[in-house]
């Protein structure tokens, strides 16, 4: 789908990759004031987290503040959306997400942004499993409890997300149809309130990103089920993963660092070069790993094929589910 788009975009992509030669009294000077972060996620969230950490050292790196800007609601959309409309100068930095990249285009017909048209991105930034959570004091022990319940009471449980087209929706989706059980969806606006709704019993379950997860979980407030991800995570041992459960299951939550389209190359290369830095940086991987988040720091090519693989992935469950929304 979309392959002449996609090839365009790999073509553009690369040539962030030009030698030093290439920089311009524009990249030399930059940054020359404060930069904006443009976060379409809500604070405490896990590409809130990440991005919090690196434009501080960012800031300490370039001399200038790399100040985030949360603008949320409509599953990231919004955000987006700002973003393709911002002056394409290097003072505006938006961050991509698996949602807002590559499941938003394939459930929503009229997006105010095109993820190819509107950006070009820089590096990826991390990738996460997703942590399915119950209230602490829910009956359900494990995945096979809650699975139990749900195909002798189908339509019973429910499940918030941080909105449509958010990987915390389509996780639930994607469990629901691999385990054969109906799962109703319940939309919030920000994952700090999915999760606030499962702990307060409002909603049965949740699949929350680990940053914002982990410290109810802690509180027992949460009841860990499991990781989204294939394998159990070296940081956490002793949690399974639900694929031990419904065997094939996997998804992987991920976000990265993106500019608007006609950004300055040079810029480009710039910013690529100061964030693969400090995302190898061992103090930084540290502090990103402890909270169940692993740095990546690709090349803008390397980030474009992940969003075409997981662009044509997500198409493919949305058309199963037969998944479209307004």
């Amino acid at each position: 789908m979309r392959t002449h788009l996609f090839k365009t975009l790999a073509r553009f992509t690369a040539t962030l990759l030009l030698s030093a030669a290439s920089l311009g009294a524009s990249a030399q000077d930059y940054p020359s004031k404060p930069v904006r972060v443009l976060v379409p996620h809500a604070a405490g969230s896990s590409p809130d987290v990440v991005t919090r950490i690196v434009a501080q050292k960012l800031s300490e790196r370039l001399g200038q503040p790399f100040t985030v800007d949360n603008v949320v609601g409509a599953g990231g959309s919004i955000g987006l959306g700002a973003g393709a409309k911002a002056a394409p100068d290097g003072y505006t930095v938006v961050i991509g997400h698996v949602g807002t990249l590559t499941i938003n285009p394939n459930i929503y017909p009229n997006l105010s942004y095109d993820p190819l048209r509107d950006f070009a991105p820089i590096t990826q930034s991390v990738t996460t499993p997703l942590l399915a959570v119950v209230a602490a004091n829910s009956a359900y022990k494990n995945a096979a409890d809650l699975m139990a319940d749900a195909k002798a009471n189908p339509g019973k449980l429910t499940f918030s997300s941080a909105g449509n087209g958010t990987a915390s929706h389509m996780a639930g989706v994607l469990f629901a149809s691999m385990a054969g059980i109906s799962l109703t969806h319940v939309p919030y606006k920000t994952a700090p309130a999915a999760l606030t709704a499962v702990a307060s019993g409002d909603v049965t379950l949740t699949f929350g990103g680990q940053p914002p997860a982990w410290p109810l979980v802690r509180a027992n407030r949460l009841r860990a089920l499991g990781l989204t991800s294939a394998a159990r995570a070296t940081e956490f041992p002793d949690v399974p993963v639900l694929a031990e459960t419904v065997k094939g299951y996997e998804v992987l939550d991920w976000n990265g660092f993106m500019l608007p389209k006609a950004t300055p190359v040079a810029i480009g290369t710039k910013l690529h070069r100061e964030l693969v830095a400090i995302l190898s940086d061992p103090e930084v991987a540290k502090q990103l790993r402890a909270q169940g988040l692993n740095p990546v720091a690709n090349t803008p090519a390397e980030f474009a094929t992940v969003i075409e693989r997981e662009t044509q992935k997500w198409a493919r469950v949305a058309k199963a589910v037969k998944l479209s929304l307004d």
